[in-house]
């Protein structure tokens, strides 16, 4: 019936019809476009899994700030407060990017002019832009001893019951701060070659 089919399809279009080509052979599930090599794949594995913690990361942020404040902040909102709190003294927007290894300055005004307007942060300092230093409010000073003391009492004792917990944590945070410098390298290389044939 098929042939058939096929035959009457042929005469109506003059001509033979050609098969279906068949799809190029599937990638299989799980695997990479990006892992071509062994070193590849293994990057690519460890870049999936630092995706995931960082969304996962930012997230908890967000929830746990928003257990303690009425105020929608994201997770990078909350890295920009907890940031411009730490050590309790005023930071201008360009050490508050190289604390978090930042830039994108637009996404950063727009954060600090978010916590400034939600009462968290205020500015002192020159009305330069460059010059304006951000420091926390009574409100933001209250909202981050509440997350601070929110997040004693959640994830501490999760990670404590993980063996070896500590010393795992200390030798990832370095390797991290090495991958990290590595990835900076990188961009730099990738941007000299951004306009070569």
């Amino acid at each position: 019936m098929l042939r058939k089919t096929r035959e009457a399809a042929a005469k109506r279009t003059g001509g033979a019809t050609k098969p279906k080509q068949q799809p190029a052979t599937a990638e299989r599930p799980g695997s990479w476009h990006l892992a071509r090599t062994e070193t590849e794949r293994r990057l690519s594995e460890f870049e999936f899994r630092l995706e995931r913690l960082a969304q996962a990361y930012y997230r908890w942020k967000a929830a746990c700030l928003a257990a303690v404040c009425d105020v929608p902040l994201t997770g990078d909102d909350v890295a920009v407060l907890n940031v411009i709190r730490m050590g309790d003294e005023p930071k201008r927007l360009s050490e508050i990017g190289q604390l978090l290894n930042r830039v994108d300055v637009p996404n950063l005004q727009y954060a600090t002019r978010k916590l400034v307007k939600a009462g968290l942060i205020e500015t002192e300092g020159s009305s330069s832009r460059k010059e304006t230093r951000y420091r926390a409010t009574a409100t933001g000073r209250s909202v981050t001893e509440a997350y601070a003391a929110l997040r004693a009492t959640t994830l501490p004792p999760m990670l404590e019951a993980l063996e070896g917990w500590a010393d795992k944590s200390e030798n990832a945070g370095s390797h991290l701060e090495l991958v990290s410098s590595l990835y900076t390298q990188a961009a730099q290389v990738a941007i000299t070659r951004r306009h070569q044939p």
